[in-house]
């Protein structure tokens, strides 16, 4: 965590004692700090983004966490999601515990485990007039304006299919997910019928390789790609990952899939869309928009550099930023024969800039390795079940450059890793 402690300031204040004042003065001091002492306490002080980034991590590993009620068009369809009750971080008593076990340990205490301290969480009741508001809107035709390069998207109409009394007596049935019919109305000019003279350039692109014979890891990818290309962002609108993406789960055709949970790897449905947004992440900061959310994953991926990745996940971590240009974006992405490519397009503007990316890992924590007996194995026989990993922490750096001279390096971020443990199954038949 990047611990460090004011001692030089301190032993500064210590040696002054009785030396600042008259000689009366001076000695009167020294005599009271001999007789009763003088405590000078240390001020502590740590490295809040990495703190953060472990934060930011935990709730990965609890099964009972706290989970909001969500929604996603899917077609004519709203699907609702219930939440459910658990728990979240209470983040600052965390950092009291944290101060509390290094002078703890300053004082010779050997305790090296702290109680996450957590807050009980319920969910809102699903209101069916909230979300009618939330989802209505009218229909509008685009238009491009070849004169000021003023793009308008179409937007399609939607509202309830169904009455609000209607909607209230389905979401009153006893389910996780409800179905709320959709009205939905597509205006006369689509913004796809405008052509491409909106985006005449590419502003950035950065590709990701991924193993093309993991069929079920390759569709997951290709199905975040697909429902990602073509996406067009006004100046100052902002894109979520899991907005745009959605739920990954077994009816939209995700597959299950290695991903990263606990400090394993587990399989779960849509496995692999983490590359997806990774990838994004990097290419959003080729063309310098500005990068509103964004969570490393818990242990080192093998796709991006540590301090490059993003890690997402439906209804707690997402990815976001905003663009921030005069003119419209459009992202486009392509997943085939084992290259993702994500390429942002757009107006070039006269204060673009060229952007570079650096990261370097600062510190390696080796994984641990665990041994588990199998009776199905010979004694003396051995096989690895997880290969495991060395955890990390690094800084990633953002370097702008104007004409080929270099105008800022700054700290994107700085990210700790987790190990992850090494698993052989160690031979105990008789």
């Amino acid at each position: 965590m990047e611990f460090e402690a004011n001692v030089q300031e301190k032993v500064f204040e210590a040696c002054t004692v009785g030396r600042e004042k008259n000689i009366i003065e001076n000695n009167y001091q020294i005599l009271r700090v001999m007789m009763f002492g003088k405590n000078i306490d240390l001020e502590f002080s740590f490295n809040d983004e990495i703190v953060q980034s472990i934060y930011n991590n935990l709730d990965e590993e609890w099964k009972d966490k706290f989970v909001d009620n969500s929604y996603y068009i899917d077609g004519d369809k709203l699907i609702v999601t219930k939440g459910k009750k658990g728990v979240i971080l209470d983040e600052n008593a965390l950092k009291k515990e944290i101060n509390n076990l290094i002078l703890e340990k300053i004082q010779g205490s050997t305790k090296n485990e702290i109680i996450i301290p957590v807050i009980e969480k319920t969910p809102d009741g699903i209101d069916a007039e909230k979300l009618r508001n939330e989802i209505y809107k009218e229909a509008k035709n685009a238009s491009y304006d070849k004169n000021t390069s003023k793009l308008t998207t179409h937007v399609d109409g939607v509202d309830f299919k169904v009455t609000i009394d209607e909607a209230k007596a389905i979401l009153k049935e006893t389910k996780e997910e409800y179905e709320i019919p959709l009205d939905i109305t597509k205006p006369d000019v689509t913004t796809d019928k405008l052509g491409e003279e909106a985006f005449p350039e590419k502003l950035s692109s950065f590709s990701t390789r991924y193993d093309a014979s993991n069929i079920n890891r390759s569709t997951n990818i290709e199905l975040a790609s697909s429902a990602i290309n073509g996406k067009i962002l006004l100046p100052g609108e902002q894109f979520s990952f899991n907005g745009v993406v959605g739920p990954r789960t077994k009816a939209k055709g995700y597959q299950m899939a290695g991903a990263y949970a606990a400090g394993e790897l587990i399989e779960t449905y849509g496995g692999g869309v983490c590359q997806v947004s990774s990838t994004i992440y990097n290419a959003v900061l080729y063309a310098n928009l500005e990068i509103v959310e964004r969570n490393n994953h818990s242990s080192v991926v093998s796709y991006v550099d540590c301090g490059r990745d993003a890690t997402v996940s439906y209804g707690s971590k997402d990815f976001k930023f905003k663009n921030l240009r005069e003119y419209a974006v459009k992202l486009k992405a392509y997943a085939t024969n084992g290259i993702l490519t994500i390429e942002i397009w757009g107006i070039p503007e006269k204060d673009d800039v060229e952007i570079e990316l650096t990261s370097e890992v600062t510190d390696v924590v080796v994984c641990n390795t665990k041994y588990v007996y199998d009776s199905s194995l010979m004694p003396g026989q051995e096989v690895v079940e997880a290969i495991g990993a060395n955890g990390a922490k690094s800084i990633a750096y953002k370097i702008t450059k104007k004409n080929g001279r270099v105008i800022s390096k700054d700290v994107l971020s700085e990210d700790s890793y987790n190990p992850m443990t090494k698993i052989i199954k160690t031979g105990s038949k008789k």
